[in-house]
């Protein structure tokens, strides 16, 4: 039995929802139109894993460039060859 209850607002909204974890990060958004019933959904596809199925997580790790310019996100950041790029570019990585 669902018990949520339709969305009261006046407008259509995008509410988006991070889970930053020490290991892995998801996300989850919902469309909320007025007088219907919300539905979460759950972002399953990301960049450099776009033909890896189902997996609703990728790993919390970002590489920045020493201009503080974001180089490389989650699993783009454990691609191949992304380590020594990093190293040889001086990239700074960021993971908890």
């Amino acid at each position: 039995m669902n018990t949520r209850k339709p969305y009261n607002g006046t407008r259509r909204n995008l509410l988006i929802a991070m889970d930053v974890g020490t290991t892995y990060s998801g996300v989850s958004y919902c469309l909320l139109d007025p007088g219907f019933v919300p539905e979460i959904q759950t972002v399953t596809r990301f960049p450099a894993r776009e033909h890896v199925g189902g997996d609703a997580k990728i790993p919390s790790i970002i590489y920045y460039g020493q201009d503080g310019s974001v180089k490389a996100v989650g699993a783009e950041a454990t691609q191949e060859g992304i380590l020594e790029k990093a190293e040889d570019k001086d990239w700074v990585l960021a993971k908890w």
